[in-house]
């Protein structure tokens, strides 16, 4: 922004800060842009992917279009998306969120937000003008995590009870959870130890790196 100002006289002045930080009127600032095509308003809306898992195995792919992702602070709390598909994709996802369990999100990219994977309990809230295939989900915030890791997808990962050894195999992660490899002669199923299970890349897998990052 402030190449843009040095270079182009006509550019709006500062309504306060300081000179080296300046604050500029947002509305005058989007209006320049716009008018010296450095900007432009989108002509489609955004679209969101979701990949859900099928109950036999095997995904569906789906598309979303005008997607408003609400995200809970909290793992109590509940995560929501909004957006509009077709008929056939509502149908669909109605389908497979119809379950004991409701539906496992494999891969969401929404604009804007990052890739998130959720362990399941997927629901249809609503569908909104029939028709129209207009879809408000929701899910768990604890079963959300990121879909993209050491361990690709949202994985149920823990922070173990002992600590670990050079002999050790298991896929770790920023939290100091791991995956415990079956195999593994410090964690594996011969030893099974006692492990705080939680959703890798979630929000208590951050909760916990943070707090690693503080002892360390």
């Amino acid at each position: 922004m402030l190449q843009w100002r040095r270079r182009h006289p006509d550019f709006p002045t500062p309504v306060g800060g300081t000179d080296v930080h300046p604050e500029f009127d947002r509305a005058a600032v989007l209006a320049w842009l716009l008018a010296h095509e450095k900007i432009a308003i989108p002509t489609k809306p955004p679209t969101a992917s979701l990949l859900f898992a099928r109950p036999g195995g095997g995904t569906r792919a789906l598309r979303l279009d005008d997607p408003l992702l609400t995200l809970a602070g909290d793992p109590s709390g509940e995560d929501r998306l909004s957006a509009w598909s077709t008929d056939g994709d509502a149908d669909a996802l109605d389908a497979l969120a119809d379950r004991e369990f409701g539906a496992t999100l494999r891969r969401l990219t929404v604009p804007g937000s990052g890739v998130w994977a959720v362990l399941g309990e997927v629901r249809v809230l609503d569908r909104f003008r029939p028709g129209a295939g207009g879809l408000h989900l929701a899910w768990p915030a604890r079963l959300r995590g990121t879909a993209d890791g050491p361990a690709s997808g949202a994985v149920r990962h823990g922070v173990p009870d002992v600590r670990t050894g050079q002999e050790c195999v298991c896929v770790r992660h920023d939290c100091g959870g791991l995956v415990p490899k079956s195999w593994c002669t410090v964690h594996g199923d011969a030893v099974g130890p006692v492990l705080e299970w939680h959703v890798g890349g979630g929000l208590h897998c951050a909760r916990l790196a943070q707090d690693r990052a503080v002892r360390v």
